[in-house]
């Protein structure tokens, strides 16, 4: 079995799904493109090197479809991730300022970064990583689905085809270290487990209202959209869910990057 249009279960069905504005998330979206996807169908040239059953160009245009359903300000490659721990340079910092100290500043001057503008604001005034509803294909999650699963039975030796995704991610190591066929997966894992999983309908009728783009008072500003407190709690719901798929199994990394939001 191939994975392409003919794949079961990938009923021509739209679906609507949460999206978070979030750079580190889009990092992952965009990193499951260009360390999995492209390097797949690069590779397909030789198909003695690929996985039994997998079809490359299927899944990279499935990326691509769900690439284009988003709105167009998250379309873009987002900026590599920065190393917190680095030493900062020469007069940039007060000497005095503990590694936690710095980090943790860096953290809110993020957060804040990424959530400004967006209008979207807590009961108590913090401004928040805005989210966005989209819709797409059925087809296209369920595609990617079935080439994370044939990966995954590769990392697991039940599929050869392991020599391949070391050589890419050999090919496509991260800003801070070296990637490994692990965590090549594992971007495209974190896109599906944050969309593919419907929405609680409790909650996406509660930040429906939330989810139209807001007119603008000028060419800066948002119009503020102050959550009550059951908007509030369906939102945090939202930050957690996407947490746990960038952080599956660290409590205090999925906290930490629940947080941002």
């Amino acid at each position: 079995m191939t994975l392409g249009d003919d794949t079961p279960g990938t009923e021509d069905v739209q679906c609507e799904r949460l999206v978070p504005g979030d750079p580190a998330w889009l990092w992952h979206f965009h990193r499951a493109h260009s360390m999995l996807l492209a390097p797949l169908v690069a590779a397909s040239g030789e198909p003695a090197q690929l996985p039994d059953g997998i079809d490359p160009v299927a899944a990279l245009a499935a990326w691509e479809k769900l690439r284009a359903a988003l709105p167009e300000a998250l379309r873009a490659q987002v900026l590599e991730i920065a190393d917190d721990f680095a030493e900062p340079a020469d007069g940039a910092e007060d000497p005095a300022d503990s590694v936690s100290d710095r980090v943790y500043r860096q953290a809110v001057e993020a957060r804040d970064r990424v959530a400004r503008g967006s209008g979207l604001r807590a009961p108590d005034g913090r401004e928040h990583i805005p989210v966005h509803l989209v819709e797409l294909a059925v087809r296209d999650l369920d595609v990617l689905a079935a080439l994370l699963d044939r990966l995954t039975q590769v990392l697991a030796g039940r599929l050869h085809g392991a020599a391949l995704l070391g050589r890419i991610a050999e090919r496509h190591p991260y800003p801070l270290g070296p990637s490994t066929a692990s965590s090549l997966c594992g971007n495209l894992r974190i896109l599906l487990d944050t969309l593919r999983p419907e929405p609680a309908p409790e909650d996406l009728a509660l930040l429906r209202p939330l989810l139209v783009p807001p007119a603008r008072t000028d060419a800066d500003d948002a119009v503020s959209r102050v959550l009550s407190v059951e908007q509030e709690a369906a939102y945090r719901r939202f930050a957690h869910r996407v947490a746990e798929a960038v952080c599956p199994g660290d409590v205090r990394e999925s906290a930490a990057f629940a947080w941002r939001y």
